[in-house]
């Protein structure tokens, strides 16, 4: 068996290349392990654990990009001769690409880096020395904290489960361009069903880190239990206009169909209101977004993005202005392109979706920046209202006019207090007018994926109950 080193394959990768009339290529390398395993009723329930490896290839022939890749070509079973051939066919096919696609001389690749990036806390050293026995318990002890919360009433645990993965990344290219970087992610999550006179109602919570330490499988478990048995006992309320107090979770949800306005490819394609807004106060005064490939402990937090342009942290919205855009290399370039006055570069949102694809336009860590007031006190501010903590059907909103309307639940809340729960009532109304209705900002920031927000206190949105 055979495992190769970067080096090896960046030689046999170029030499291949320059007996080929190619202007410039790239490649990405990927090696990884992954663990994942779920308890139901106390036992081990599913338990996979793999390694995958591939590499991906883009070269630049005549302003044409061409794209192929390989995933059994790093296999320590792959012998010498395979492996030649495998590349030479990689390369062939990256090449045929380039040739069936038009040409655009906004294609390129990244400069050699002038400074190393930040060193990141992204890599927990220890996870792959812990024990498999040791992962396995933290499923089994986050199924237990969730029954723990009612054991008469939590009937049920599903999904109780612990993962992680370990990826070591390379990418090099033909402008003299090199790095490596490893990066580790662990995370549990956990379903509870709540059951009472026939009723039945669903929590869900989860928790992940780059370092297993981290992880809190008590309070993720609890925070199930608990969600689902607060939701028992809901009913409708009158139709009308209501203030509503969007909790964390379902505010970064929103936040998730916002952040495609601010990708330079929607701007310039027209598919974004944002477009022509820069400088503009287009949200609420109390809100900034903040996309920060930097953040600590940022789940996509990486000192390079998918091309290789070093991180950044790029506000988007300051207090309600439109800041700026975010851009990868291509994206750049067609901007300069359209407006040879802009200064745009790119901020280091260049995204791989693994070697399978090439890499695209996306956010790293999209977050709104939290403000000073508890929970507690954003409570206060409804006098009347609803307290907003699920909705079905986001995937139905359309991100260009922003129009929806929706399913939800939550909690009536009357002069600060929690009245009883609601269910079966509808919110309508429309995403980018909600973002400038924000009249209230918690400091209770918290990411799920990529995205993250406080709870946000909304003016006034139109709910449909009886």
């Amino acid at each position: 068996m055979v495992k190769r080193d970067i080096a090896e394959i960046a030689d046999l990768v170029g030499e291949t290349l320059r007996k080929k009339s190619v202007d410039g290529y790239e490649l990405y390398i990927d090696r990884a392990s992954h663990f994942d395993v779920e308890s139901k009723e106390g036992k081990v329930d599913t338990f996979q654990a793999s390694r995958t490896s591939g590499m991906a290839l883009r070269v630049l022939k005549g302003h044409r990009m061409g794209f192929s890749y390989a995933t059994s070509l790093l296999s320590p079973d792959a012998g010498k001769e395979d492996f030649s051939r495998g590349i030479s066919r990689m390369v062939e096919d990256a090449i045929a690409s380039a040739e069936a696609t038009s040409p655009d001389p906004c294609y390129d690749f990244a400069p050699p880096l002038s400074d190393p990036p930040r060193l990141l806390s992204i890599f927990d050293g220890d996870i792959e020395g812990i024990s498999e026995k040791t992962k396995i318990n933290m499923a089994i002890l986050l199924e237990k904290a969730a029954h723990s919360v009612d054991p008469q009433n939590i009937k049920k645990v599903r999904k109780a489960g612990y993962q992680d993965g370990h990826s070591r990344r390379t990418l090099f290219n033909s402008n003299g361009f090199q790095f490596s970087y490893e990066v580790t992610v662990c995370s549990v999550s956990v379903t509870a069903i709540a059951e009472r006179s026939g009723e039945s109602e669903v929590g869900w919570d989860f928790d992940y880190s780059h370092f297993f330490k981290s992880l809190d499988v008590e309070k993720a478990g609890r925070a199930a239990g608990t969600q689902a048995l607060e939701r028992l006992g809901g009913r409708r309320i009158p139709s009308g206009l209501y203030p509503v107090l969007l909790q964390n979770s379902l505010a970064s949800e929103f936040l998730s169909l916002l952040s495609h306005s601010f990708l330079a490819e929607q701007v310039l394609k027209g598919k974004s209101p944002l477009k022509d807004k820069q400088g503009e106060i287009f949200f609420s005064p109390n809100l900034t977004i903040v996309d920060d490939g930097l953040l600590p402990e940022g789940i996509s937090t990486t000192p390079v993005d998918g091309e290789g342009t070093p991180s950044l942290r790029t506000p988007v919205v300051v207090e309600g202005r439109i800041a700026g855009y975010l851009y990868n290399r291509y994206w750049a370039n067609r901007m300069k392109s359209a407006s040879p006055a802009s200064q745009a570069e790119s901020t280091g949102n260049s995204r791989r979706p693994g070697v399978k694809g090439p890499p695209d336009m996306g956010i790293s860590n999209l977050f709104v920046l939290p403000g000073k007031a508890s929970f507690p006190a954003l409570l206060e501010g409804l006098h009347r209202g609803v307290l907003v903590d699920e909705v079905m059907g986001l995937h139905t909103v359309d991100p260009i006019s922003g129009d929806f309307s929706l399913g939800c639940s939550g909690q009536w809340v009357e002069k600060g207090k929690r009245i009883h729960p609601v269910k079966s009532i509808a919110i309508a109304g429309n995403l980018f007018e909600l973002f400038r209705k924000v009249i209230g900002v918690g400091e209770d920031l918290r990411f799920f994926g990529g995205v993250g927000s406080p709870s946000l206190l909304i003016e006034g949105l139109n709910i449909g109950g009886e």
